[in-house]
């Protein structure tokens, strides 16, 4: 832990609980410690007494990551770099992480994704009858969720670059973005795969990075540039680039009917400020009602998806809170920018007639535009 930075990052908690009432963790487990401020009082009298770091505390840090403490603190916190650095300075001075994160971490750094089960030569399945360069000024980085749950769409995202005539290629030896490693307070492992990553595209010419997923692309844009020093590839989310050619006239769509509303994921949105694209995107589609949640944008409901690495009860129950809104809202559907999300929301949203629908696959069903042939 960086103990002055830090020491002022806690002190500047006021403790006067604002972010109990808005956190998604806290909502649904109820202990203090489960809060943000109850955690920042708890890393305070961890610093004062410098006693051995106390588990329950480590494992309470390990939360949906979804920012809204941040977004609505009176007294500014910078909740997630407090979150992160307390994680890793935790485990570094005797903290031990839960059994099921080792086994993540560890099947991670052996086979470059999160997710138990399915090994590195499966990530490359998704691509292998595109035909795309394996060398290119921009590449499709397909992260793990679309290379091994939902490989549609890394596809779709190429269907859509080749119809608009953006060429894109893939690197095949593309491992996890380190998001995972982030938020596990794991700065080495991080680390060793933020520069596997770097040194990869820059050996196959890369300098722009397409991706469809809000996780990586909130890794690749936020953290890596303050890792790698003079970072000099531009990283893009399929939102923006579609939503440019919206807004220049280049791409239209054809009509389709019913009312949406709109998910704003947290990585692209509280991380990152994207709110405005897919907003564009989807009100420039002909005869479709667009219906706002009552909490939308940095005021949004986390979904709950990525809680579900350590609870996946607890991110069903909050994902189906976020489903009860659109429900509510008594709308057609769901739509959603980032691939995790879409997981959590179709899971959450199954016994409704809710359609939870991702945004690039809306894109591409609709799609007419000068450039398409």
């Amino acid at each position: 832990m960086k103990v002055d930075l830090n020491t002022d990052m806690l002190r500047q908690c006021g403790s006067c609980n604002y972010c109990r009432d808005f956190c998604p963790m806290y909502k649904e487990l109820g202990s203090e410690l489960d809060s943000p401020g109850g955690k920042i009082r708890a890393l305070r009298a961890y610093r004062e007494k410098m006693r051995k770091p106390p588990q329950e505390l480590l494992e309470r840090l390990y939360c949906a990551d979804c920012r809204r403490c941040e977004t609505i603190c009176p007294a500014g916190v910078p909740v997630t770099t407090l979150w992160h650095d307390a994680k890793a300075n935790l485990l570094r001075t005797g903290g031990t992480r839960t059994e099921g994160l080792t086994k993540v971490l560890d099947w991670l750094k052996q086979e470059g994704t999160p997710f138990v089960g399915f090994e590195a030569e499966e990530r490359t399945v998704w691509a292998e009858d595109l035909e795309l360069p394996p060398e290119s000024n921009t590449a499709i980085f397909s992260g793990c969720m679309g290379s091994f749950w939902y490989p549609d769409q890394p596809e779709m995202v190429v269907d859509m670059m080749k119809k608009l005539k953006i060429n894109v290629g893939y690197v095949p030896s593309e491992v996890c973005c380190g998001l995972m490693n982030y938020w596990a307070g794991d700065d080495e492992g991080f680390d060793a795969i933020l520069q596997k990553n770097y040194e990869m595209f820059k050996k196959a010419g890369v300098d722009h990075i397409i991706t469809g997923c809000g996780g990586c692309f909130g890794t690749l844009a936020e953290h890596y540039p303050h890792r790698i020093k003079d970072f000099d590839i531009q990283i893009h989310h399929t939102v923006e680039v579609q939503a440019d050619m919206v807004n220049n006239g280049v791409l239209t769509f054809k009509g389709k009917e019913g009312s949406y509303t709109f998910h704003d994921s947290c990585h692209l949105g509280r991380a990152l400020g994207i709110y405005q694209p897919p907003r564009d995107i989807i009100t420039a589609i002909p005869g479709l009602e667009f219906v706002e949640l009552p909490n939308n944008k940095e005021n949004s409901n986390c979904c709950g998806g990525f809680v579900s690495v350590i609870d996946p009860e607890l991110s069903e129950s909050i994902g189906q809170k976020r489903v009860a809104e659109a429900v509510e809202l008594g709308v057609d559907g769901f739509i959603t920018t980032c691939i995790s999300c879409f997981k959590n929301l179709s899971y959450c949203a199954r016994d409704t007639d809710l359609e939870v629908i991702q945004l690039d696959e809306l894109i591409l069903d609709l799609a007419q535009s000068s450039l398409v042939e």
